[in-house]
């Protein structure tokens, strides 16, 4: 049965490639939201216009992601409450030093955009809200984010939070012991109001965590499926009563498809590969470099189908410059994060 080869990786140690290629598909998918949901490229592209307005569940997309990765991680390296430390300390090197090498390169971009294009007398920036954005405090003194994917993080960070404190409790084979330990999460997360915290996405977080479990043969097929279905109605149920928001069928969809992928899809793309291997540094700058790059032309042209390919070929040339930023910051702090 193909869902049970997936435990065979996990017991083979042998790495997830669906879940590496799913992140560069969700990266792409927010990329796309970002500089494709735009009206001048119709009519030659309605379809990848209107594809692209629903670009925002790539990030549905990586909660599922975090929820069965990290966790995994955590198993594999026999993690033990005692050893939170150590792990909060890889996460501050392994995500934090990008995310702040990141907001260094948006500062620069900005300038060099301010020096090839800007109108303005002065270089115009926030110079308290970037430095409140390191360590996410912008969150606390009601500051926005600079870089508006950074949320996501700061929600990312939470789970790290949550998922060491918990994580005895999420793998003890104790049905009743897992379960209330889902509801003090729920619980003290019911009380935590704000749509950048996460109460807001656990239960999309909790879709990758039963496949975790049942990954590690901690649960079976029956409540993986169970409990997924049982996640999604309830965050179907909080996103469009609870929030008032209306795109919670699209959640409800992308996170199963998440769980199918993770699950059904065995073939190795490369480009996918690539993509996935490179999706947290493309994530991190995609914004910034495609802002400056984009009026190099884009001011002059005016036919869709022009527009399209230099869309297009900015893209490429993002993917280019990530993977510049992944070679030079992201795998060496992914190096340094293994030596703690």
């Amino acid at each position: 049965m193909k869902f049970n080869s997936l435990r065979e990786q996990v017991s083979n140690r042998s790495q997830v490639y669906s879940v590496q290629m799913l992140r560069g598909i969700a990266c792409l998918a927010v990329y796309f939201v970002h500089f494709f949901s735009d009206q001048k490229l119709l009519p030659v592209s309605k379809f990848l216009v209107k594809a692209s307005e629903y670009g925002y569940l790539g990030v549905q997309v990586f909660f599922v992601i975090s929820g069965f990765i990290i966790p995994l991680s955590m198993y594999r390296n026999k993690y033990d409450i005692q050893n939170f430390g150590s792990l909060f300390k890889r996460r501050i090197i392994r995500i934090e030093l990008p995310y702040v090498a990141s907001i260094v390169l948006f500062v620069l971009l900005k300038f060099i955009g301010y020096i090839a294009y800007g109108t303005q007398k002065t270089f115009d920036i926030d110079w308290s809200t970037v430095l409140l954005n390191i360590g996410y405090l912008n969150v606390f003194w009601g500051k926005e984010f600079i870089n508006h994917v950074y949320w996501t993080l700061f929600v990312e960070l939470q789970f790290y939070i949550y998922i060491g404190l918990f994580f005895g409790a999420i793998i003890n084979k104790r049905f009743w012991v897992r379960h209330v330990a889902y509801l003090v999460i729920f619980g003290l997360n019911y009380w935590w109001v704000g749509s950048l915290l996460f109460h807001s996405h656990i239960l999309i977080f909790m879709v990758g965590i039963f496949a975790f479990q049942y990954a590690v043969k901690i649960i079976e097929l029956p409540e993986m499926l169970i409990g997924s279905v049982i996640v999604l109605f309830g965050n179907y149920y909080w996103t469009s009563n609870i929030l008032h928001l209306d795109n919670s069928t699209p959640i409800a969809l992308a996170s199963i498809f998440a769980l199918g992928f993770i699950f059904l899809v065995k073939q190795r793309w490369s480009i996918l590969d690539f993509l996935g291997k490179i999706s947290f540094s493309l994530y991190l700058i995609h914004v910034p470099v495609t802002l400056v790059l984009l009026p190099i032309l884009e001011p002059y042209l005016h036919r869709p189908y022009y527009i399209l390919i230099y869309k297009l070929g900015i893209l490429i040339c993002t993917i280019g410059i990530s993977y510049i930023y992944y070679e030079n910051i992201e795998k060496p702090a992914m190096s340094l994060s293994r030596k703690v």
